[in-house]
């Protein structure tokens, strides 16, 4: 292939490693999620997807975000909150902001996916931006400062390279072990019935307010060491992995709900 066409694709590759889950976070919780499908739900999303799937899917919404047509979705991807509210507040706030942001698109995506008036292609557009939206909003990072652009301007250091907190919350921790994404699925999607029905039971809001929480805390530690060795992985490893499969599981539920 020429260098004058491989060098686009370097910079959208590059560009997706810092905007979100990344490829291995956002197939697996599609994956996941695609392992729970009611029946119904199964047949209707084979129906509109055809040959591909919800993994292959799960990273179009990235991949289209710095085309002409699509810019206006960047802002799609997260929720810029203002910090220490509690439960009630941090509600009061998402529900009152009708500006284009990750819970907002979720709502318009959802919509237009149940709305029979939909075409075909609108509700394979919605579909896909659905699969990738409920994993965004389970990236902490996501639901975060404008201040700082969602921790993309904090910098630290990871096992001795640069990096920021944004970048190590989207792929640093969950490509630290080398899992291809149907490893991670596989490894993950050992989750009780009693957690399944609790997660799929709590609200969008709460998903949201989970990112929110888990920010905050991460925000502070870096407060106090953005030199990060050894010990952030282990320490931190047991909660990424429980935002994957929650998001996977929600993802199956808010589909299986969709297509009762």
């Amino acid at each position: 292939m020429n260098s004058k066409r491989i060098f686009p694709f370097l910079l959208v590759a590059i560009a997706c490693s810092l905007i979100s889950w990344g490829v291995v976070a956002h197939r697996s919780i599609a994956k996941i999620a695609q392992n729970h499908l009611s029946p119904k739900a199964k047949a209707a999303v084979t129906a509109l997807l055809g040959t591909e799937d919800m993994p292959i899917v799960s990273t179009y919404a990235d991949e289209i975000r710095y085309s002409s047509g699509y810019k206006y979705t960047g802002s799609w991807h997260y929720l810029n909150v203002k910090e220490g509210l509690t439960f009630d507040e941090f509600k009061k706030t998402v529900l009152s902001d009708t500006s284009a942001n990750v819970y907002n698109a979720l709502l318009k995506m959802k919509a237009q996916l149940k709305d029979p008036k939909s075409t075909r292609a609108e509700k394979i557009f919605a579909l896909k931006m659905i699969i990738h939206f409920v994993g965004d909003l389970h990236q902490p990072m996501h639901v975060s400062r404008a201040e700082d652009k969602g921790g993309n301007d904090i910098k630290l250091k990871f096992q001795g390279k640069d990096s920021n907190l944004h970048s190590l919350w989207d792929s640093g921790l969950v490509e630290y072990n080398g899992f291809t994404f149907t490893e991670m699925a596989t490894a993950l999607d050992h989750i009780s019935d009693p957690k399944i029905k609790k997660w799929q039971s709590d609200s969008m809001i709460k998903w949201l307010y989970e990112s929110y929480q888990i920010s905050d805390t991460l925000y502070k530690e870096i407060e106090e060491n953005s030199n990060l060795d050894y010990t952030y992985y282990p320490k931190h490893s047991e909660l990424y992995k429980m935002r994957i499969q929650q998001a996977g599981i929600r993802l199956a539920g808010l589909l299986n709900e969709i297509y009762k």
